[in-house]
């Protein structure tokens, strides 16, 4: 699979691509970086598609963020349209997973027509409540200060289910890796950006593609609402709760979870 870094108009950014055909982004989450998408991206150029993963601006290969910063949630769908344009990618499909699901309606909202699949993955479209963003404030701080390694420990219990931190500790161990990889000014100044985000419910309903809402059925963040609720937002009943995974559906049934994109992005 075929690393390169992608100039964009807010920097540097690494993408990792596989496959020829048509081509799929993918979009990850908080904390992590494209090393999450290997199974994602081994499924789609077996299928005859390319994947396209990048690192969202903060995370994995991108420019440093100074200390305090801040990312605008849009600066992430920016730079992903110009990697989609360095590919040559004149139509493409988006899977977004969390934090990457919000980047993925900016970018609906940015691309028109040439976005023609979407599948959205453990992710909301609504704004947050004052609290959770005073939250949102307060980790970026607290994450610039003490590192992403040491909160990873509190988070990893969050973003994997109970039948994978008990069952699958390979899984564990690579979600443990991309955190504390995650450079802490970088997930402090996008953590900033995400909970100054825009409320993008309007965008899920004017998006004209075909969509799809996965989540784990283990999901603490989704709680058997938030999917559903993406779901209608979108104007479609295409709604897969995959059992026995949490937050991160991708890594830990990577089987169940490429078979619900491959579905989608058949003719």
């Amino acid at each position: 699979m075929p690393d390169r870094i992608v100039a964009t108009r807010h920097g540097p950014v690494g993408v990792t691509r596989a496959g020829d055909g048509p081509t799929v982004l993918l979009l990850h989450g908080f904390l992590f970086s494209r090393a999450m998408w290997a199974s994602q991206l081994a499924a789609l150029a077996d299928a005859g598609h390319r994947g396209v993963a990048i690192d969202l601006l903060g995370f994995g290969d991108t420019a440093p963020a100074p200390p305090g910063g801040e990312i605008p949630l849009h600066h992430h769908a920016e730079a992903a349209l110009d990697v989609l344009d360095a590919v040559g990618a004149e139509r493409f499909a988006v899977v977004g997973y969390s934090m990457g699901g919000q980047v993925a309606l900016e970018l609906a909202d940015r691309s028109g027509p040439r976005l023609e699949r979407l599948l959205l993955s453990d992710t909301f479209a609504g704004l947050d409540t004052p609290q959770v963003r005073a939250a949102r404030r307060a980790l970026a701080d607290r994450l610039e200060a003490e590192g992403t390694a040491r909160y990873g420990e509190e988070f990893l219990p969050a973003v994997l289910g109970p039948t994978t931190v008990a069952t699958r500790p390979a899984v564990c161990e690579l979600a443990r890796a991309m955190i504390a990889a995650a450079p802490p000014a970088g997930a402090a100044a996008a953590l900033r950006g995400r909970a100054e985000r825009r409320d993008l419910t309007a965008v899920a309903a004017g998006f004209g593609g075909d969509a799809r809402v996965v989540v784990g059925a283990e999901d603490v963040f989704d709680a058997g609402t938030l999917g559903a609720a993406l779901a209608a937002s979108l104007g479609t009943d295409d709604l897969h709760v995959l059992p026995a995974a949490g937050h991160t559906p991708s890594l830990e049934t990577p089987a169940a979870f490429d078979r619900a994109l491959l579905a989608l992005l058949r003719p």
